[in-house]
């Protein structure tokens, strides 16, 4: 018999550098790995179990109670079960995504519960597999001309996504309510996170939500944080011409990914101007608005432009509300104090 697990702890210490760019304003255990985050997994395998989280910043463990109410910081106690931040690094995140989803459509029972509700109509959109592995929440709106191909892997596409014609997506793949794809060719592995719009070529990359390349360029085996917005023809490149191990820079640490296929990993809140051209294994911390044609290594957080200066804690407060707005969505007095924590710090 198995012991019902009660007490879970989200365990924030030790952070490891490759992971602290993902880190900055939200919990690893908030980061979307498959169809869901951590959290969101855990509630699902043991319903009615407290989560509890520890980290030394209370700016942090004040914002992060407040995007996940239920939640508690931890008192001390004992617990039943703990969720160490371990296969998080984005490389690794990358490299899971595929059999994450796969494994999570288990847990999705509405997922399944859709498919007895559409019916595949080839003059509406082209599937490519087996139809058992597509599924279509019975509000989103695939357009004529939409290629699905389920032959390596599922498709899950969520309540209220609009997909227009002349995209082509490919399985794995799991798409967030309220995003729209145009003109994409997605290809496996992929995230692509709540009211996120996307078009152009997506190739084995996590999304998270609210964050735009609604333009043609290519972002491949790369992590986009939230509220990322990538210009027209930006490209991450994901492939040494050597075809050599990727190596990222976080500050003053070189890490190893030990694969030979990573892009770039882009922090919260971070622009990206139009045409900049990214090499393999770059990182732009939080905050930033690039406009250098070329970035290589590693961008600090809340660097303006040219990098000759920072971007003003007014300004880019500012600057997220009103792009927040446009999502119908507010910048909380918690996660602007912890804006201004670490801007400070």
């Amino acid at each position: 018999m198995k012991t019902k697990i009660e007490r879970i702890l989200i365990n924030e210490t030790n952070i490891p550098e490759g992971l602290s760019i993902s880190t900055r304003f939200r919990s690893f255990s908030e980061i979307r790995t498959g169809i869901f985050n951590t959290i969101q997994r855990v509630k699902k395998k043991h319903p009615g179990a407290k989560i509890y989280i520890s980290h030394e910043n209370r700016f942090f463990l004040s914002a992060f109670i407040k995007r996940n109410p239920g939640c508690q910081v931890h008192d001390g106690e004992a617990v039943d079960m703990e969720i160490r931040p371990s296969g998080y690094l984005p490389w690794e995140l990358i490299g899971q995504s595929a059999k994450n989803i796969d494994e999570d459509i288990e847990l999705f029972k509405d997922a399944i519960a859709w498919q007895s509700k559409i019916k595949i109509k080839s003059e509406r959109f082209k599937v490519v597999g087996k139809n058992r592995n597509l599924y279509i929440h019975p509000d989103a709106k695939i357009y004529p001309g939409v290629v699905l191909d389920v032959s390596s892997g599922p498709i899950i596409i969520d309540k209220d996504v609009v997909v227009t014609p002349f995209s082509f997506l490919e399985g794995p793949l799991y798409i967030a309510p309220d995003a729209r794809i145009d003109n994409a060719r997605i290809t496996g592995g992929t995230i692509i996170g709540q009211a996120c719009r996307i078009g152009g070529e997506v190739e084995n990359t996590i999304f998270e939500n609210f964050s735009n390349k609604h333009h043609e360029g290519f972002v491949g085996h790369s992590y986009i944080g939230n509220w990322v917005n990538l210009g027209a023809l930006a490209t991450t490149s994901d492939l040494k011409n050597n075809y050599g191990i990727v190596k990222v820079q976080v500050r003053n640490n070189k890490i190893n990914t030990e694969t030979i296929k990573f892009g770039s990993i882009i922090g919260d809140f971070s622009k990206i101007a139009i045409g900049v051209m990214l090499n393999a294994g770059s990182v732009i911390d939080i905050g930033c608005n690039v406009t250098n044609p070329r970035v290589n290594g590693y961008i600090p957080a809340f660097t303006w432009s040219d990098g000759k200066e920072r971007y003003r804690l007014d300004h880019f407060i500012n600057d997220t509300k009103k792009i927040m707005a446009r999502r119908n969505r507010t910048l909380s007095s918690e996660d602007e104090s912890l804006v201004a924590h670490l801007y400070e710090n």
